[in-house]
């Protein structure tokens, strides 16, 4: 069976974390309700999930989203190699890294990680719903990001003391996912696509 490119050997480390991941989440199985689950350690392998599905198997998400999402018409522009590794490895991990480390009584990270997850669930699942179609990181997206970045979310900003921390992470989060994509739309743009 031959597996699509990989872009890089980044990916491999996801899958990796991912699979030393499970025995983990077993042994913390009655806890994984907690706050301090459902809003660091699920959603950080959440992603390792995720970036496993869009990168090594099925992968396919360089091509993908830079030909169908960017309409650029090259499989490595505007999100490079080199892109795909800071984003991933560098924003990713970091972000996830930060709200494990914190916890539930520091909701920023955890904020800003849930909103990013939540706004690649929309991007994927519109683009599920646009083109009739699955694509690389969709299934993830339904199955992992929206639920646990709604439920996270909710326990972020239900309140007390660091209510305004938490919506200050989420803002970070959002205008993190979305100032990558005006960025890849300028690249497009004065690239001529």
């Amino acid at each position: 069976m031959r597996w699509p490119d990989r872009h890089g050997r980044w990916p491999l480390a996801s899958a990796a974390g991912l699979l030393a991941s499970l025995p983990i989440l077993w042994s913390r199985r009655e806890s994984l309700t907690s706050d301090a689950e459902l809003t660091g350690l699920l959603p950080a392998v959440a992603l390792l999930a995720h970036q496993t599905e869009e990168w090594v198997k099925p992968g396919g998400f360089l091509p993908w989203f830079n030909r169908e999402v960017m309409e650029s018409g090259a499989d490595e522009f505007p999100i490079t190699r080199r892109d795909g590794l800071a984003i991933n490895a560098g924003l990713g991990w970091g972000t996830a890294a930060a709200a494990v480390l914190a916890g539930p009584d520091r909701p920023g990270p955890a904020a800003a990680q849930l909103a990013m997850h939540l706004g690649n669930a929309g991007l994927h699942l519109s683009q599920v719903a646009r083109r009739r179609r699955y694509n690389p990181g969709s299934a993830t997206s339904a199955l992992l990001f929206a639920p646990l970045g709604i439920v996270g979310m909710r326990r972020l900003l239900a309140g007390g003391e660091r209510r305004a921390e938490a919506i200050a992470g989420a803002a970070a989060g959002v205008a993190s996912a979305a100032g990558m994509l005006v960025t890849m739309r300028r690249r497009v743009r004065s690239a001529g696509g």
